[in-house]
């Protein structure tokens, strides 16, 4: 990877880290069409207060719609990288209780 290229991308995932609020927004948006009823969180790192730029953003998407579908919108909506967006059902998210701490944002 060029330097050129690998300050570009530093740059770009601040950006995104500082305007955090932000995209999240516009993640929830994309899901909320798709299911109104849907639970999005926040989990790993960026939840626990111990991120580094370098840092995925882990979301996770609690809804009954295909994973595939959620996360074809998503890339269509541009987004992608830093964000690492799990997709599961309803009685699947008490695995990911038991094991981080959520923070809902949507």
């Amino acid at each position: 990877m060029s330097e050129e290229l690998l300050v570009s991308e530093a740059r770009r995932r601040r950006e995104v880290f500082e305007n955090l609020e932000k995209y999240l927004r516009e993640l929830v948006d994309v899901v909320k069409r798709l299911d109104p009823s849907s639970e999005v969180y926040l989990f790993g790192s960026v939840a626990e207060g111990r991120y580094l730029l370098s840092s995925d953003i882990d979301v996770l998407v609690v809804t009954d719609v295909d994973p595939g579908k959620i996360l074809a919108e998503l890339w269509l909506a541009g987004i992608g990288d830093p964000f690492e967006v799990h997709v599961v059902s309803k009685g699947t998210v008490e695995v990911y209780r038991r094991r981080s701490r959520l923070v809902r944002v949507g």
